[in-house]
């Protein structure tokens, strides 16, 4: 495994889903966001259909020994993104995305207990880092919307950390066992499955750059899952799911250069200690926990 390789997957990765979770921004608020996630998985499943039928001549050869993994990896991402996205109605929008970046901890703690990976004081130094950077972030922000919480948008908010949380840590766990195409594939066509009755009630037509967006992120977010798979591939998860915390200063980054947002310098300390995790983490050695899958 390589460190260093396993930390340029994961900020390529970070950087890939800044951009796909700004669809909203870019395509404007008569799109339903259950329908831009609809959207990147049917893109995405499309695409990996096309090279799974090219490659091997059928999908046959890709079936999985372990389809319930699959099923839970796409139900905890799916159900923790509807969650993500609808936390905000019931609670202040700051508050809401704070609670929903504790998903890093959740990662690293099921992959700590439950595939006994080894994380010592200066892997947690460097989680807390990362973690209390993205939290000076987040919180320097600007939000208009109503005060304060309840207990039902804080109800959703954990559900939705726990939730996408335990998705990170099915990644890691696939990435042991499977085959990339296989995990890719897997995840996309159920997740389609999965939203599909949600997205047509939803539905809104689309209709010019908006259309030519939403039908471009599918086949970037297969990108940015190979890049997850890559990166859980070179490290453990204690190494790669803090430095996913790297979307935040990206996020900082694309408000300025595409939506005209002013950066603080709360925010540019917050980017500061994200990168300085990142690095700390970039130099601890990362150890092999689960085995290779077999290559064919």
């Amino acid at each position: 495994m390589s460190t260093l390789r396993a930390v340029l997957w994961t900020l390529l990765a970070a950087f890939v889903f800044t951009l796909i979770f700004a669809s909203a921004e870019f395509v404007g608020t008569e799109v339903d966001a259950v329908q831009i996630v609809f959207m990147r998985y049917l893109g995405a499943a499309v695409v990996i259909c096309a090279v799974a039928l090219w490659i091997h001549r059928g999908l046959a050869p890709l079936k999985s020994d372990m389809p319930g993994l699959h099923v839970a990896r796409a139900a905890s991402g799916v159900t923790g993104e509807i969650c993500i996205i609808s936390a905000p109605l019931f609670m202040a929008y700051e508050d809401a995305t704070s609670i929903t970046l504790t998903n890093g901890v959740v990662a690293m703690l099921l992959a700590i207990v439950l595939l006994k990976e080894r994380a010592g004081p200066m892997h947690w130094f460097a989680a807390l880092t990362c973690l209390i950077g993205a939290m000076l972030i987040v919180r320097s922000q600007e939000h208009t919307g109503a005060s304060g919480s309840n207990l039902l948008g804080i109800g959703i908010a954990v559900m939705g950390s726990v939730l996408s949380g335990a998705e990170l840590f099915f990644i890691k766990l696939l990435t042991g066992r499977e085959r990339p195409m296989v995990i890719m594939l897997y995840v996309n066509i159920l997740a389609v499955i999965m939203l599909a009755v949600p997205t047509f009630l939803v539905w809104r037509p689309m209709h010019g750059g908006d259309l030519v967006w939403l039908l471009s992120i599918g086949p970037l977010a297969l990108f940015g899952q190979f890049c997850w798979i890559k990166a859980f591939r070179n490290a453990d998860a204690v190494i790669v799911v803090p430095v996913g915390y790297a979307a935040i200063p990206f996020s900082a980054i694309l408000g300025i250069a595409a939506f005209n947002q002013k950066l603080g310098a709360v925010q540019i300390a917050g980017a500061l200690l994200v990168l300085a995790g990142g690095v700390v983490l970039a130099r601890l050695p990362a150890t092999r926990t689960v085995r290779e899958p077999a290559e064919g």
